[in-house]
């Protein structure tokens, strides 16, 4: 985050993320306090103020260094792909849940996101049963968690990959082979080629 284009909107808003996910007032040193120093400067901000999604991901990941720094590491599962987990409604952990096993072929196993999620949801189920994260967003990140599933089992038994390559969608599928471009240096014999081999073939009928 470029502090000289933080404002006193975006000042607050890092401190109100930190101060939550700590569960105490971010100390000097923190990206919240700095923020808050920066904005005294230029209250009106910038002319391009940062996306809040950003903001708030800078926030949770400094309130996470200042945790572990103190010996109290935040759970690394609190926000996973832009998916806030202490938040996520049952409905929302329903989805991915359903995403992923379809996308893995069998449900996903424990430590997945879907498995985190519904884990997370059944604390906070009272009042909370609506999607508020974009459909979108909780496809792709469980498609993307399992891509990463299938290559950990893959690595560990030299196994084929995991993944229902055949309900796998085109638009997905070129996702799937963008990020594990990203991570590998080749997507050969990779998840996202045995999607591609299936695509091709569905096509050709």
């Amino acid at each position: 985050i470029d502090l000289n284009s933080i404002g006193e909107v975006e000042a607050r808003k890092i401190m109100s993320y930190e101060h939550k996910a700590l569960g105490y007032r971010p100390p000097p040193g923190s990206l919240a306090s700095q923020a808050q120093a920066e904005a005294a400067k230029h209250p009106k901000g910038g002319p391009s103020p940062p996306d809040p999604a950003l903001l708030k991901k800078a926030a949770l990941s400094d309130a996470a260094k200042i945790e572990s720094e103190r010996g109290h590491p935040i759970p690394k599962s609190t926000v996973v792909d832009g998916i806030d987990l202490s938040n996520i409604t049952e409905a929302e952990a329903r989805k991915l849940m359903s995403e992923e096993h379809k996308a893995l072929g069998y449900r996903p196993p424990p430590g997945s996101i879907a498995a985190s999620a519904q884990a997370a949801a059944a604390k906070h189920s009272e009042g909370k049963a609506e999607i508020k994260i974009d459909p979108q967003v909780l496809t792709e990140a469980a498609i993307k968690d399992a891509a990463r599933i299938s290559i950990e089992r893959r690595s560990r038994s030299n196994s084929p990959p995991q993944i229902d390559v055949n309900k796998v969608p085109v638009d997905e599928q070129r996702k799937l082979q963008s990020l594990e471009t990203k991570s590998l240096d080749s997507t050969a014999g990779t998840a996202s080629a045995a999607v591609q081999s299936a695509v091709d073939k569905r096509e050709k009928n």
